[in-house]
């Protein structure tokens, strides 16, 4: 039981680590966004905001983006259709 858990933290571990490098990669992709899209990525949850930048910053595709986050396709298109809610709340209420 004890070793389950600790792999559960460890997995648990390096998962937010492969977010994280991938959330936090600039100046890569396809030019570089307008500064208030910047600050309401930045808003946005650490999964949200990897699959965002893998999206549309690095151009990749539901699977890749899923292989790299080690999580579902599915998970990726729910993660990414509730950033795009948010990203239009946020953007919307700016102007």
């Amino acid at each position: 039981m004890l070793n389950e858990a600790r792999s559960h933290h460890r997995s648990v571990a390096r998962r937010l680590q492969r977010e994280s490098r991938a959330a936090e990669r600039e100046g890569v992709g396809r030019g570089t966004p307008q500064p208030e899209v910047l600050q309401a990525v930045q808003r946005l949850s650490l999964r949200q905001r990897a699959v965002v930048f893998l999206t549309y910053w690095e151009d990749l595709g539901p699977a890749s983006v899923a292989e790299l986050l080690g999580i579902s396709e599915g998970a990726v298109r729910r993660h990414l259709a509730r950033a795009r809610a948010r990203l239009k709340e946020v953007l919307d209420g700016q102007h």
